[in-house]
């Protein structure tokens, strides 16, 4: 989501560098763009989310709402992208789908997992454990032939 809004130069509004003005020349030019950006962020919502969330009066308490709710790494969805790893085989799809899905996997573990930024060598040895982590459970899920 914040790809698309900052590609229509409107992430300002969401990481609150775009406040509301105090005059009235600007504030229905602020106020229309931050309703774009609602109605962007609530249709890429489903409807039980969205209903929840109809009511925010700008795009950044809607987003900081958002934020709150689902960015937030937990057990719970670290547990599922795990299974998820474990359960995806080469039965009948090709090589290339099924790396796919593998890679689906991995970016979102990455996206909730956070790692720190090193700058000593522990960064390199780390990226490497993990590479060789997602090797082996790539192969795992390769069948005989």
């Amino acid at each position: 989501m914040t790809i698309v809004i900052s590609a229509k130069n409107k992430l300002g509004f969401i990481i609150n560098t775009l406040t509301m003005p105090n005059n009235d020349q600007h504030l229905a030019v602020w106020q229309r763009c931050n309703d774009m950006v609602i109605s962007w962020i609530i249709n890429s919502l489903t409807h039980d989310i969205n209903y929840s969330v109809l009511y925010a009066e700008t795009s950044q308490i809607l987003w900081n709402e958002l934020n709150s709710r689902y960015v937030k790494a937990n057990g719970a969805k670290f547990y599922q992208f795990q299974k998820n790893l474990c359960q995806i085989t080469l039965v009948s799809s090709d090589i290339a789908t099924y790396f796919s899905k593998m890679k689906s996997n991995w970016g979102e573990l990455n996206a909730i997992n956070t790692i720190p930024s090193w700058t000593c060598g522990d960064a390199h040895s780390f990226a490497k454990s993990d590479e060789d982590q997602r090797l082996i459970q790539f192969l795992v899920g390769l069948n005989h032939s």
